[in-house]
């Protein structure tokens, strides 16, 4: 479990994040949704103690997050950014084998164990047969998953997604969101990730939190979060919410 208590967090003179409370169970699908600017992914950087707040806490287990060396969180929690430098000209197998740094002496050198985590992610994601190309050759598409098999490589119960989705076509944006949902089902990973669709949040999350101006406005299930009062008030646009009728889930329709 993962309980954010009252984070009040920003940059410089800019606050950002406003008193923000969530508890988040293990095991669940957790998506952050809001206009732009409005906290998603800081929201994310304190959990994954990247940003240091003004005042709050964030547990783990009961356990505050200070208490932890980097070390020992890093094989806790795990983060892939909006962005990564991808420029490196690594192949993916070595790549992945980042994810293996927490587990590593000072120097850096890949153990047996190692290897066996970094092939059994590559495998999992079905990319073997791009593991000894450069990182830099492949598509937007094939680098996603390639830095989902690094996190995965981590080895961590919580993994956190900033937009992991963004600049993908709505194919590649599915299957990658199929992928977490089997991270999550099949390895009990708990997966919080910022969205800025909201058919793909309503799709696959177990829970939502609808952020608005540093706040959480609401957090809950899909069909209670989503709904055409609460889409209007944040987005200030008209919807119609209905229900896909092949999955059952909630389906968000512009006026």
């Amino acid at each position: 479990m993962i309980k954010v208590k009252n984070i009040s967090a920003g940059y410089l003179k800019k606050q950002v994040l406003k008193n923000v409370t969530l508890n988040i169970e293990k095991n669940n699908f957790f998506g952050i949704i809001g206009k732009n600017g409005t906290g998603k992914s800081t929201l994310l950087k304190v959990i994954a103690k990247l940003l240091k707040p003004y005042s709050g806490d964030v547990l783990i287990n009961f356990e505050n997050i200070n208490l932890f060396s980097k070390k020992t969180f890093a094989q806790k929690v795990s983060f892939l950014p909006q962005y990564v430098d991808t420029s490196c000209g690594l192949s993916v197998k070595d790549f992945v084998m980042f994810g293996r740094y927490p587990y590593m002496n000072i120097f850096r050198i890949p153990v047996k164990e190692d290897y066996i985590v970094v092939n059994k992610a590559i495998d999992f994601l079905k990319i073997s047969h791009i593991a000894n190309r450069k990182i830099n050759e492949l598509s937007d598409g094939e680098r996603q998953i390639v830095l989902i098999a690094q996190v995965l490589a981590q080895e961590t119960e919580t993994i956190l997604f900033d937009e992991p989705t963004s600049h993908l076509d709505i194919g590649k944006q599915n299957a990658v969101l199929e992928i977490l949902r089997e991270l999550n089902i099949k390895f009990n990973k708990t997966i919080i990730l910022s969205l800025h669709d909201l058919n793909l949040a309503g799709e696959f999350c177990d829970t939502i939190a609808l952020m608005e101006n540093g706040n959480i406005y609401d957090c809950g299930a899909p069909k209670e979060v989503l709904s055409a009062k609460n889409i209007e008030k944040i987005y200030n646009v008209k919807v119609v919410v209905s229900e896909n009728p092949i999955s059952k889930k909630v389906v968000v329709f512009p006026l």
